[in-house]
């Protein structure tokens, strides 16, 4: 397995810095958000989506996914065809940098329902995405948190270049082990986000080892099943600016997944 970070951990330091950080720390490769003027965005030109997979490449780092914000459940078709055109240029970025994978969210419209257009959106966006050499992983994430619930989802669309990517908080608050989510999921996992939280109601973050999630259960279940991707560090500094710096949370990241 393979240690990457989202790039939600430093939203005040641009692609230079996460580069030069992420190599510094010993992580493998970068999980590149959508979105702010310091990380990556489909406007950007052919020039500019060149020098983001230059400046990897040259560090001796993956780029582990690209984070989109598409979603699909509870639209009606006007919204479903905005959300396919947002989708297919998040998979023309991820195409372009040399990312294998683009990340969607379902949503939470209508219990995490989506509609039988909906469901031929997300499936024709999987073979599009297949055609260019990159898989739309749907997170487990909002209505959709637990894997038997994302499962439906997945069995009902099927089709080529869709996947998983599993946010294991969501699961184990959504009432399941890592074991079972991954008999539920299996090798439609491609690509994880870990992290650490308190036994509170509010599962406030905290630094890997320190908390209550069972970061290391995930990545025994893992290893059983021969997983060889990324395990990506969620940190939620862009939306919880009190949480401690990734010059702290990063490395403390690297030294715990180490030691098991």
């Amino acid at each position: 397995m393979k240690l990457s970070f989202s790039t939600l951990g430093c939203p005040d330091w641009n692609l230079a810095r996460i580069a030069e950080r992420a190599k510094h720390y010993g992580f493998d490769g970068v999980e590149l958000r959508i979105g702010g003027d310091k990380h990556i965005d489909p406007a950007m030109s052919a020039d500019e989506r060149a020098e983001v997979k230059g400046l990897f490449a040259r560090a001796g780092l993956g780029i582990a996914s690209v984070s989109g914000y598409t979603q699909f459940a509870g639209l009606d078709d006007a919204a479903l065809d905005t959300q396919r055109g947002n989708l297919l240029r998040n998979i023309q970025l991820a195409r372009d940098i040399g990312a294998p994978y683009v990340r969607t969210f379902i949503g939470e419209g209508d219990g995490g329902a989506v509609s039988p257009y909906g469901l031929q959106v997300l499936r024709q966006a999987g073979e599009q995405a297949a055609a260019r050499g990159v898989m739309v992983l749907m997170e487990t994430h909002d209505a959709l948190s637990a894997g038997k619930k994302i499962k439906v989802l997945l069995d009902a669309v099927g089709g080529p270049g869709l996947g998983i990517l599993w946010d294991m908080a969501h699961t184990v608050r959504a009432g399941e082990t890592p074991e079972e989510t991954y008999a539920l999921l299996g090798s439609a996992i491609k690509h994880v986000h870990i992290k650490d939280a308190d036994a509170g109601a509010d599962y406030a973050l905290c630094l890997p080892g320190e908390g209550a999630l069972p970061m290391a259960g995930v990545a025994q279940v893992l290893a059983r099943h021969g997983y060889e991707g990324y395990l990506s560090f969620e940190w939620e500094k862009m939306w919880i600016p009190d949480l401690a710096e990734p010059e702290v949370a990063f490395p403390s990241f690297v030294a715990y997944m180490r030691s098991l």
